[in-house]
């Protein structure tokens, strides 16, 4: 086929596909889809700026086409690529003088696909969280005017979530009133950072702080890493890329390796502790408030979560809505796939996660920042209520998010396999989300830990207040509350179940460690030999935690009655799905019998044939650009083989009819054969 026909064939029609337009002529929900998009934005004037910004952005082919060739690219072809975009995106930022809600936009539009992520998502709100008031004053505006580019250095090859353990050193130096850096074994360099590798110039690096011979924590120092003037390393360091990962491959995660690098005192940043002139350390707080910059990337995963859902779910509905395959009824044309139960409950649990996902990050944002406020004037009464709730969420959103992402890739069939759907991409960059900001089993235990503490003082008689306040309750007075199928669709019973679910599942686990430690074992034995116990504890309350917020956000939204009745649906669906899925802990705890199981099952499915007619106008609710998604399978207009076809104009084996290598290798092997034989 000459490369002509390829281009007549891969034409794109100009009309949307019939069978995409179809769903949305029928659906209730079409006239009311902008109420949605403006609530998901945070108004219609937020609605309006995004889309001011995406014409700004994509205009320009930087960022409009490189989501559809990065696949063709080497790896430092995407790094030069992603750095490029970085440095536009913040001119682009002071050339228009967008705020931070504005630049957030920017980078949502792009889905934060840049290689300078670190300098405004941890660099800068470390700073904003760390620093003191006179810090703040010298360092903040040469980070915001990017006169200085930055990461946060935590990570270390050998100890990632337990801080405590951290090995690199900063030794006071009273004579020179310096701090002396150094990463003293191999396990001690610093592995991970995003855009450490060629990037940034300066980081936050965190260590454990020494002043004659005495360990004073982990705390934070601001160390120049490389010149102003050529780039290059500063003398002591040794800094480089860590190599290819999974994906993100236009960020370079890197190592760094501090050899009696001194910076001065006044580096430490200094909100939380201070190190005086003559070496006296003082601490304004507890060690826990140097993780305020970390709790706040916990709080913007959940988020990230909400993001990369609706990217998928986008795809994977329109594509459902257009694909064809085998017949329902013999009489009939090919069935739509979303027309099948079983594709309905691939896809339908990531749309629910989605708009859940929306919903509990909100909710969670709007806490830290109470929080958060509270802490900056020096209350840290709710620390620990935070630390609990961003670790746990975390955890499980970057859990969930994983798994019905995958789900719904798998449910796009074989084309959900090409790297230009980007499913694949997109469900391995989700994948980082386990394991960055504290691997998710140990956020889990450190939630769990948690629990424990709030568990005893409930049993002590204290009042409890936050996200623990059912401690409290007389597990003997519950009585199931679903009495038919119909309670089976309200909300508020069945958070009263994930509710006593959690209760009884951290008693249980609570009594159970006391119990061995009344039989003889050592508190550390004890907990290792509960582990698993108290992950599941964690997760049942965590849980309890997220339908709790999605439920009362739902009851609080001032909606039309089709927005209410379709993201009602929803709602139902995500906390009757999860509780089937998890039906071993519900049935194990009695917190339902068999009879409400079987109920539940059948409202499940019930509610997929609800949320069926109005699939792709909750997908089409997220307003995403074209160009955001990057997607041969989830465009708005639906033509999907066109654009398949299409895409393979991009492939490099595809300029020539016969590759290089044919002559080669190929061909030698052929013609011997064939001699051979003769």
């Amino acid at each position: 086929m000459s490369v002509a026909i390829v281009s007549n064939l891969g034409k794109i029609p100009s009309k949307v596909n019939p069978d995409l337009q179809i769903e949305r002529d029928r659906s209730q929900l079409t006239p009311y889809i902008s109420e949605i998009t403006h609530f998901i934005d945070g108004g219609r004037q937020l609605t309006e700026k995004r889309r001011e910004i995406e014409k700004i952005l994509f205009k320009e082919s930087l960022f409009r086409e490189y989501s559809n060739d990065r696949v063709y690219r080497s790896r430092q072809e995407v790094y030069a690529k992603g750095l490029e975009r970085s440095v536009r995106l913040f001119t682009l930022k002071q050339e228009h003088n967008w705020n931070d809600v504005e630049f957030g936009l920017a980078l949502k539009t792009i889905n934060e696909d840049h290689t300078l992520g670190l300098h405004n998502v941890m660099f800068i709100p470390a700073l904003e969280r760390l620093a003191t008031e006179q810090q703040k004053a010298k360092w903040l505006p040469l980070a915001r005017n990017y006169k200085i580019i930055g990461t946060y250095a935590q990570t270390e090859m050998g100890h990632g979530t337990y801080l405590q353990g951290l090995e690199t050193t900063a030794t006071f130096d009273a004579r020179t009133e310096e701090f002396v850096l150094n990463t003293p074994k191999v396990t001690s360099i610093k592995w991970w950072p995003g855009s450490l590798g060629k990037s940034v110039n300066i980081a936050i690096i965190l260590a454990t702080l020494i002043i004659d011979g005495k360990k004073y924590g982990m705390h934070p120092f601001l160390t120049p890493l490389r010149s102003m003037e050529d780039h290059q390393p500063l003398p002591g360091i040794k800094v480089g890329d860590i190599g290819p990962k999974l994906s993100i491959n236009s960020v370079d995660n890197g190592f760094l390796i501090l050899n009696n690098v001194r910076i001065p005192r006044e580096n430490m940043l200094m909100k939380n502790a201070q190190v005086s002139r003559e070496g006296h350390f003082t601490s304004r707080g507890p060690n826990k408030g140097n993780y305020a910059a970390m709790m706040l990337v916990r709080v913007n995963i959940v988020n990230w979560c909400f993001t990369s859902l609706s990217n998928t779910s986008t795809i994977t509905i329109r594509y459902s809505s257009i694909r064809r395959q085998s017949k329902l009824d013999p009489s009939q044309e090919e069935t739509k796939i979303l027309d099948y139960q079983t594709q309905q409950y691939k896809v339908f649990p990531a749309l629910a996660t989605t708009y859940a996902m929306f919903f509990v990050s909100k909710t969670l944002r709007n806490r830290y920042l109470r929080i958060h406020a509270e802490m900056m004037k020096g209350n840290y009464q709710n620390l620990a209520e935070i630390h609990c709730q961003s670790a746990g969420m975390k955890a499980l959103a970057s859990e969930m998010t994983v798994e019905v992402m995958e789900v719904s890739r798998q449910a796009c069939g074989g084309h959900g396999y090409l790297a230009a759907a980007t499913l694949g991409d997109a469900v391995a960059a989700s994948k980082s989300l386990i394991t960055v900001e504290g691997e998710n089993t140990v956020l889990y235990l450190q939630v769990a830990r948690y629990l424990m503490k709030r568990f005893a003082a409930a049993v002590s008689g204290d009042t409890l207040s936050g996200s623990t306040d059912y401690l409290t309750m007389d597990p003997s007075k519950y009585m199931c509350p679903l009495k038919s199928s119909r309670d089976c669709r309200n909300v508020e019973l069945l958070c009263d179940v994930y509710r006593f679910r959690a209760f009884l599942m951290i008693a249980k686990t609570a009594r159970k460690l006391q119990s061995d430690i009344e039989a003889g074992k050592k508190q550390a034995v004890a907990m290792n030999d509960n582990l698993v116990q108290l992950v599941r504890a964690a997760k049942a309350h965590i849980m309890y935690c997220m339908v709790k917020d999605y439920k009362e956000s739902m009851s609080q939204l001032q909606t039309s009655l089709s927005v209410s009745n379709a993201l009602h649906n929803l709602n139902i669906f995500f906390t009757v799905f999860n509780m089937v899925k998890n039906a071993g802990d519900f049935l194990e705890t009695e917190s339902i019998g068999l009879s409400q199981m079987e109920w539940l099952k059948e409202v499940e499915l019930q509610m997929l044939a609800k949320i069926r007619p109005d699939a792709v106008s909750l997908v089409d609710a997220f307003d995403i650009h074209d160009d955001t998604l990057g997607s041969v399978l989830g465009c708005y207009d639906g033509n999907v083989y066109e654009r398949m076809l299409k895409s393979t104009e991009n492939e490099p084996l595809n300029q020539s009819d016969v590759h290089y290598s044919y002559h080669q290798h190929l061909k030698p092997f052929l013609q011997r054969n064939n001699h051979s034989k003769l």
